[in-house]
């Protein structure tokens, strides 16, 4: 992160939407709902039913975490 950075201000703004977007009342769908958001140059993988979020990598990266965390939570 640079200084001036987007970063905490699209990172708060990206929880807020899905907070406000995707609220679960009791469980979450199986497989978990992943969507990579490209943002320029790098990526961010978020979990619409669970929170998780990959962090900023590159587009490649963030498929295969949302990949990975779909395959988790199929049980």
């Amino acid at each position: 992160m640079t200084p001036n950075s987007p970063e905490p201000i699209v990172r708060a703004m990206l929880a807020a939407v899905h907070r406000r977007d995707h609220e679960h009342s009791t469980s979450c769908c199986r497989p978990h709902s992943v969507e990579v958001v490209h943002l320029g140059s790098a990526s961010i993988a978020v979990c619409h039913d669970c929170r998780f979020e990959s962090g900023f990598h590159t587009v490649r990266d963030c498929e295969r975490a949302a990949a990975d965390h779909r395959y988790r939570t199929t049980a």
